[in-house]
């Protein structure tokens, strides 16, 4: 029976093993997808005429709520006062 109950919790571990890989997995998938639309963006962005860029990044940074984002990329204000220019 105690042969029994370490083969059980040895497939918990293995189990709790590849849950964790996945997730890891998942979160770097996630990380890929960003940059990789992060990067399709500013190309975007570089070929629009200066107005419609200028309007773009605008509705993204009204967007970016996080405080410390906001510090990182050199917006002022919260991302409420741009709301309420909409």
């Amino acid at each position: 029976m105690a042969d029994l109950d370490q083969q059980i919790e040895q497939a918990r571990a293995r189990l709790r093993d590849l849950q964790a890989r996945a997730s890891k997995q998942r979160r770097r998938d996630e990380t890929r997808k960003k940059i990789i639309y992060g990067a399709a963006l500013q190309e975007h962005l570089e070929q629009l005429e200066a107005s419609k860029r200028e309007a773009t990044l605008a509705w993204l940074h009204r967007r970016i709520t996080r405080p410390s984002d906001r510090r990182f990329l050199g917006l002022s204000g919260s991302a409420r006062s741009y709301d309420q220019q909409e």
